[in-house]
């Protein structure tokens, strides 16, 4: 009779750790989604502000927007890289445009992360998190050009 309930404890302790360990795991990762989550967002924003300012092609836009830039003091995203973001320059009606062609007809800048798969951590599931509708628009302003010199060749964005 004491063996069986020993074999019993064993079977109840390894059901109720295994439950715990995935409620702790899920609330980890359930944080871990809603932080990176913020963070994306955070730095689409931050791309979209550069981008409305500095020239097409800045290679800082796409550093701002995985946070790899010296302002983010080595908070890269993780899974993400350069691939990851997209840069639209858009007219009056939302439509993209080619800034380099359609300069002056500019009047929106959108930055996105686009493709962007970060693993789980719970046990038992093999899933990934890959948040979509990541992307922020700005009003274009200057795009790198100033108006008091009178040239339009955009400036370097430091």
């Amino acid at each position: 009779m004491n063996h069986r309930i020993r074999g019993t404890a064993a079977v109840e302790f390894a059901i109720v750790v295994s439950t715990l360990l995935v409620v702790i795991f899920g609330v980890l990762d359930l944080s871990r989604i809603v932080y990176l989550r913020m963070t994306l967002e955070e730095g689409v924003r931050r791309a979209a502000r550069l981008a409305a300012v500095c020239p097409p092609g800045s290679p800082l836009i796409v550093e701002a927007a995985l946070f790899q830039d010296s302002a983010a003091k080595g908070a890269a995203i993780p899974g993400t890289t350069v691939n990851n973001v997209k840069i639209h320059y858009l007219d009056a009606s939302g439509i993209p445009v080619d800034p380099t062609s359609a300069f002056t007809s500019v009047r929106f800048v959108r930055v996105s992360l686009e493709g962007v798969s970060v693993s789980l951590f719970i046990p038992f599931i093999t899933s990934a998190f890959a948040p979509t509708n990541i992307s922020s628009t700005s009003s274009a302003e200057s795009l790198g050009v100033l108006p008091a010199t009178g040239s339009s060749v955009p400036l370097p964005c430091n």
